[in-house]
């Protein structure tokens, strides 16, 4: 009888440390996923900026184009 108690709670640690490796590695993978994320966000918010500040040349663009239109009497 007292063998099958510690037959069953080496399997129940053989489970527990099965299960810690196996979480241990999704951690693992978890981990680089993120990084892998945050660099991709850091690059977007990048490709934003540019993009909004070559927008807003433009705008200035236009509007002192538009300007220079305005003074020419028709």
């Amino acid at each position: 009888m007292a063998d099958e108690s510690f037959v069953l709670i080496e399997k129940k640690i053989n489970d527990l440390v099965g299960l810690v490796s196996t979480l241990k590695g999704q951690n693992a993978d978890l981990s680089a996923q993120l990084e892998q994320k945050k660099t991709e966000a850091k690059e977007l918010s990048r490709k934003v900026t540019e993009l909004t500040n070559e927008r807003n040349q433009i705008r200035s663009r236009v509007d002192k184009i538009m300007s220079r239109l305005e003074t020419i009497e028709l």
